[in-house]
């Protein structure tokens, strides 16, 4: 059988092991028929074959994003209803939102996403009447960067009943004032008062986000992704999981969707009936699979909301607490297990950390292949780094948090506790393998910058001068396999994704400079030229 298409001509870094460079592939409906010297591959071609020359340029696997939001993410591109304070100082944001007003009618709601106090003149935290003053008509809610602090005005606490009575549930806070008046800064759940008066999206809307958000990942290089909490919009108090799986469906049965999609859902009504019906593998040919559970153990470190095994030294007195019960952890990961789904929990604090590793131990004493997914694990202790590679647990980790937290980390945790944060080198060392993402809107989409952090441990503009901690930083090699066949086997797909040899799915994306070899710098500002999923070219610059 001829080859349908013959890419020759390039520089090819195949991420297989027996075979690392090529420089030619070919592929046969969706799948690979071969990989290596223009003379092997060209000796498939025939009289309908389609040669493109790739004149040179780099081609690596195609990037597999293992943390994403969907439908946030799409809200940090939509400046015509979001605010965006990604990179804001305070003025510009309240500036913003002032000039939103202008836009809307009152009662109408204004939301944003992306402030971060650590960067402003004044890093405390900010307060409902610094939006009350632009805002008084309109209910207000910013989503901070990390998606687990909001800041709202007065208008949004009184539609969401919060006063000086309210309590907040476990593992969050309603901050309050020295009259104990609500401050308007929520954290975790207690914002989910206000995310319950928030309009939800259509399934129109749902729609227009994927297909958005698809379009930024094919000209990025990204060919799959995971949704790591399926549905989650903003602050939503029930996420609209059954619509956005319907919506899926829908988009891939019409060939619009195109990128291969991992869900995890929530622990609810919806996940029982997934439990009962197991989990939904390649569908669409091979494009979608629900095999996921989502779990939140605790905060964020910018919130103050991550849960330590000791107070935090910018704010004494305080851990953070974790937002899962031991027995409640464990029954949902019983119930994943025996159902055949695969765990996700968000654990970033170190005694966040534990409880996952403690919690996987219990229910999985002899450490069967459930590829447990601890997601960011941010700071960890010394002895549970050996307890991750004991227990079979892989680190979700982003790369790109570390630009945004490396200027407060030791002001949270001190000298001492930050030798064990974002610590990636020590989990490779230990042996473990690192699914790369990016957790956009949390961070930026872009996987080339995100992977430049892995390799520099600087901030883009390339400060610490040799990198934050720079005994944990990675090589180019190892941070691409955490982008490709580390993250397929994240995913149970290692045998069809993540690298390129024959038999394998045709997802690849051709670059601008050579990964490899370009200087550290560059990294951050590589273009994708083409991204080919499945054999097809689904976009092409």
């Amino acid at each position: 059988m001829f080859a349908e298409k013959v890419f020759i001509n390039g520089n090819i870094y195949t991420m297989n092991v027996e075979a690392s460079y090529a420089e030619a592939l070919a592929t046969i409906g969706q799948k690979l028929a071969a990989v290596g010297s223009r003379e092997e591959v060209m000796a498939l071609a025939g009289p309908e074959t389609e040669i493109i020359d790739l004149k040179g340029n780099t081609v690596i696997p195609g990037l597999i994003d293992s943390h994403i939001h969907t439908l946030l993410a799409a809200d940090m591109f939509d400046s015509e209803s979001m605010v965006n304070c990604f990179n804001k100082t305070k003025e510009e944001i309240i500036e913003a939102v002032g000039q939103m007003v202008k836009r809307r009618q009152p009662g109408e709601w204004i939301q944003g996403l992306g402030w971060n106090q650590s960067g402003w003149v004044d890093t405390s935290m900010p307060t409902r009447q610094e939006l009350d003053a632009v805002s008084p008509e309109n209910p207000v809610v910013l989503l901070r960067v990390c998606g687990h602090a909001y800041w709202v005005n007065s208008l949004a606490l009184k539609l969401a009943k919060i006063d000086s009575n309210s309590a907040a549930p476990a593992g969050s806070e309603i901050m309050k004032d020295a009259s104990g008046e609500p401050t308007g800064y929520l954290t975790e759940l207690a914002g989910r008062a206000v995310g319950s008066c928030i309009p939800q999206n259509t399934k129109e809307d749902i729609a227009r986000k994927f297909l958005l958000i698809q379009d930024y990942m094919l000209r990025s290089g990204v060919t799959a992704y995971s949704d790591k909490a399926l549905g989650v919009q903003s602050i939503a108090d029930e996420p609209p999981e059954q619509e956005t799986m319907e919506v899926l469906d829908e988009l891939y049965s019409a060939g619009k969707m195109k990128v291969r999609l991992n869900t995890f859902l929530q622990p609810g009504p919806v996940m029982e009936e997934m439990y009962r019906k197991g989990p939904q593998i390649g569908l669409h040919d091979g494009r979608l699979t629900h095999r996921g559970v989502k779990m939140f153990s605790d905060g964020a470190l910018g919130a103050r909301s991550a849960w330590l095994l000791e107070e935090y030294d910018d704010r004494p007195g305080h851990t953070g607490s974790g937002r899962l019960t031991e027995e409640f952890l464990q029954t949902e990961m019983k119930k994943a297990h025996n159902a055949g789904f695969q765990v996700s929990l968000h654990a970033i604090g170190d005694a966040a950390v534990k409880q996952a590793i403690d919690a996987h131990e219990a229910v999985n004493p002899q450490h069967e292949d459930r590829r447990f997914l601890i997601e960011h694990l941010m700071i960890a202790r010394d002895e549970d780094f050996q307890r991750l590679k004991d227990s079979n647990i892989i680190p979700s980790m982003q790369y790109v948090e570390l630009s945004s937290d490396m200027n407060m980390i030791e002001k949270r945790v001190g000298k001492k506790r930050s030798m064990g944060a974002y610590a990636w080198r020590r989990v490779l060392n230990a042996g473990v393998k690192i699914a790369a993402g990016t957790d956009c809107p949390m961070d930026v989409i872009n996987p080339f910058e995100n992977m430049y952090y892995g390799v520099s441990r600087c901030t883009i503009d390339e400060e610490p001068q040799g990198g934050w901690h720079p005994w944990e930083s990675l090589t180019r090699y190892e941070v691409l396999r955490s982008y490709t066949l580390d993250a397929a086997y994240a995913r149970f797909e290692e045998d069809t994704l993540g690298s390129l040899q024959a038999g394998k799915y045709a997802d690849f994306v051709v670059i601008d400079r050579d990964y490899m070899n370009c200087a550290v710098k560059e990294i951050k500002d590589i273009t994708a030229l083409m991204t080919v999923i499945g054999g097809e070219i689904a976009y092409q610059k």
